[in-house]
């Protein structure tokens, strides 16, 4: 008690209470993101980008850790419609290429390749983050903008480009701590570049949650939502339905599905894809369809490519790109949850997925079709309980 008779909160939890409003610090860990205002950790998030910006404009190119902003007065853009967009911007058209022979979705971590602790600048590094389940991430700089306030949330664990329990848990906390702002995922051979795994945050919500939400397809006996007249599919779940999107997302992997995601403060929008890219969506897209163009925005580097995208094209690169959950997912009589496998590591996966999927005297190629019933590898477990079985994967 203090002199003048009041209580005191020093040494107690509450001590830090307020602290929660003062600026966040790049160089420390931050514990209390979901406990400070959204608004103010959304505006710290837009200022740290800007002034990278600010900073690498003054550079050469080949200093600069953010080349251009993405919505900068050299970006043309038009509306398709009312939800879907094209943009030109030939600045893109710098970034080093995406590796060519993607055949595993997960294929395991390869500590010689790439990857985003080899960065050495720290001013790429723009916030450092410890979860409430006690996973590190951190916010980097992306230097290729494809978004407003393009960034990304990266793990610090070595793991590969595999969405897990823990990433959907950091990334919903994440989310829900920022006013705005929304974040798309590319599974490995579905548009991710390194794997190493991250997510893309941007600042906005983006072309493809201006459809109206409707009831959609029962998934695994819930009943999920869908983008009201999307012309490809996707299966919409809510914040509340994590444990069942990470079933839905082991069992693309286990298919080796390839599949891409947006997250929102609210919702979770799951795009699967087919086994096999079609040749055609090369014929009217010079890029692979990945998540920017399923969450709405087809990005060309010239005129030619700009004038060629139609809404219709763009329509049938969405319907083309996209493809069912596997079915036994789909089965409404099965209400009772069958559950993602526990206790396995990354490379273990990747391993067993290799094995079930390689056609027998050709290596490396993958069936154009597969179902696996797993429905036999034991019984469901929770969200939680799935993280604590698997440390290696999601530990700090």
């Amino acid at each position: 008690m203090t002199s003048d008779a009041t209580l005191s909160r020093a040494n107690t939890h509450e001590s830090f209470l307020t602290d929660l409003g003062e600026p966040l610090d790049a160089s420390q860990v931050v514990t209390t993101w979901s406990l400070r205002p959204p608004r103010a950790n959304a505006t710290y998030l837009r200022q740290a980008f800007r002034a990278v910006v600010d900073e690498s404009s003054q550079l050469p190119p080949d200093q600069r850790l953010i080349m251009y902003d993405a919505c900068d007065d050299q970006e043309i853009v038009a509306n398709l419609g009312t939800t879907l967009r094209k943009r030109i911007d030939g600045r893109r058209n710098t970034k080093p290429k995406k590796p060519n022979e993607q055949m595993l979705v997960c294929t395991p971590f390869d500590p010689a390749a790439f990857n985003f602790t080899k960065i050495s600048n720290p001013r790429e590094k723009l916030l450092k983050l410890r979860f409430s389940t006690g996973a590190n991430y951190e916010v980097l700089t992306n230097k290729f903008p494809l978004f407003p306030g393009h960034m990304l949330l990266v793990a610090n664990e070595l793991v590969p480009q595999q969405m897990r329990p823990c990433h959907l848990l950091a990334i919903t906390e994440l989310l829900q701590g920022c006013s705005g702002f929304s974040a798309y995922f590319n599974s490995w051979c579905a548009s991710a570049s390194v794997n190493h795994f991250h997510v893309h945050l941007i600042d906005e919500q983006p072309p493809v949650t201006h459809y109206p939400l409707v009831p959609g397809p029962h998934v695994r006996g819930q009943r999920c939502l869908q983008p009201e007249g999307f012309p490809g599919f996707c299966y919409v779940f809510e914040v509340t339905q994590l444990e069942l999107v990470g079933e839905v997302v082991l069992a693309m992997q286990r298919d080796n599905q390839p599949h891409n995601a947006l997250f929102t403060g609210r919702f979770i929008y799951l795009f699967p894809k087919p086994l096999q890219r079609p040749d055609r969506s090369f014929e009217l897209y010079p890029e692979t369809v990945g998540g920017p163009e399923l969450i709405g925005s087809f990005t060309v580097y010239d005129r030619a490519d700009y004038d060629a995208i139609t809404i219709q094209t763009a329509e049938e690169l969405t319907r083309m790109n996209t493809a069912p959950l596997p079915t036994r997912l789909l089965n409404r009589a099965a209400l009772h949850s069958t559950p993602a496998i526990s206790g396995v590591d990354d490379s273990g996966l990747g391993d067993l997925i290799t094995a079930r999927h390689r056609i027998p005297g050709v290596p490396g190629k993958i069936p154009a079709s597969r179902t696996v019933d797993f429905a036999r590898h034991g019984s469901c477990q929770s969200l939680i309980s799935l993280l604590a079985s698997q440390p290696s994967v999601c530990a700090a």
